[in-house]
Parts: C-alpha cells; structure tokens; sequence
C-alpha cells in the first residue's frame, strides 16, 4: 500500500469539503437519507457521536436539523478535525473533539446515535465487524446507528459496473484531473464489503429493525437501532 489513512485525508482536508459534491455523484439524496433517519429517531437534545467524522460535514449537517444536539466528532486525521474546529467555531453547535482510531470505541451507552460518514469503508471486514459491535456497546437503548458508507459489489461485473458509474459521473463533474487522479489514488485504501453481509454484522451486533435505507450504486445507507 502506497498510502496510509491517515497521511491521505491529512493532505486531502483542505480541500475535502469543496469537492464532495462531485465526488459523491447522489450527494444530496445520500447525505439527506442519513441525516433524515438522525432526525427522525433522535430526541432534540439528542448525544450524537459522529465517527471519522473527518472535517464535520455530517454533524453539520445533522445539526441543522437538531440544533440543540451535542456532538462528538472523532477522527485520526487532526488535519481533518481542524478543519471541524473551525466549522464549529463560534457556532451554536455543542461539538467536541476527540483524535481517534475507530477500534478504540469504548463508551458504553453514552449515545442516542452513533453515525458514520464514508469511513468504514477503509476497516478490513474483521474490523468492520468489531466497530458494529463497539458502536451498540455505545448507543443507549432505543438508539440509531446510521453508516453513509460505500460498498462494493456482490459480484466483479457488479463492482465494474459500480466503478464506471462513479468514474463517468465525475469525469463530467468539472472536477481537475489532478483532483480526479487523487481520489482514485485514496480509493487504495478503500476495503468495501457488499451490503447483504455488513447487514448481518449489524443484526450480530445486537440491532433490531436494520435495513438499507438508501442505495445508489456504491453509495448506501445502512441503519438499526438498539
């Protein structure tokens, strides 16, 4: 491997923000099925943990939907979390930080939701698996786990066909090709899993009611509750 995670989003955090919109060609549908399952599950005042919540996009989100809760933002990426500092700066948005690796979870019932944003994708499935069940350890009963992730195929044919959609929509994005050629470089560190076992892992972990709430290609919400 070329790259590590960390040293990859570290230089990828300056520009990260302005750039998911062409990167993530159903930006607006898969970002707005992840924060409406946070709205319609969360209390108002709701603790939210946002894991490898890179520079707070997604609490930022989801903050504009319930602003009165209070975010945890962790990430290994201090380039990225500093950009989330500054996000959150001077905002009404309760938000702390906490520079961690995924494996290290270990609160236990702390959280109405834990959530991710397009970063469990880089765990191997063993790993995968133990965030799953970290992350209910975590959540207090009755509480979400939403994860706005990719996956790949079930299939090499289902997988190319994923690539190409993605590799024809931004190619048409406007995007540079310098800023094209780092994102395929990042995908090396990409370790996806189909959605059918990730479902699964979530029921092995201790979810009930886990469902795919959104899908396209690639792109999927996955969620169950405690």
């Amino acid at each position: 491997m070329t790259l590590d995670i960390q040293t990859a989003f570290d230089s990828a955090a300056r520009s990260y923000d302005g750039e998911r919109r062409q990167l993530i060609p159903c930006f607006t549908d898969f970002y707005g099925a992840a924060v409406g399952l946070v709205a319609e599950f969360a209390p108002a005042d709701a603790r939210i943990l946002d894991l490898g919540a890179g520079t707070g996009l997604l609490s930022a989100l989801v903050a504009q939907a319930l602003p009165d809760a209070a975010f945890t933002l962790s990430d290994l990426s201090e380039g990225m979390l500093a950009h989330a500092r500054e996000r959150f700066a001077g905002t009404a948005t309760q938000a702390s930080i906490r520079v961690m690796d995924h494996l290290a979870l270990a609160d236990t019932g702390a959280f109405d939701v834990v959530m991710s944003g397009l970063s469990i994708h880089h765990l191997e499935d063993d790993g995968k698996r133990a965030l799953y069940a970290a992350s209910v350890r975590a959540l207090r009963p009755g509480g979400l786990f939403v994860n706005a992730d990719q996956v790949s195929g079930d299939t090499p044919a289902m997988e190319g066909r994923y690539w190409q959609h993605w590799f024809r929509s931004i190619s048409a994005s406007g995007l540079s090709k310098s800023s094209i050629d780092a994102a395929i470089e990042r995908q090396k560190l990409d370790r996806r899993a189909p959605l059918e076992p990730q479902l699964a892992w979530l029921r092995e972990a201790g979810l009930r009611e886990v469902e795919c709430r959104y899908k396209n290609a690639s792109f999927a919400v996955i969620c169950g509750v405690k």
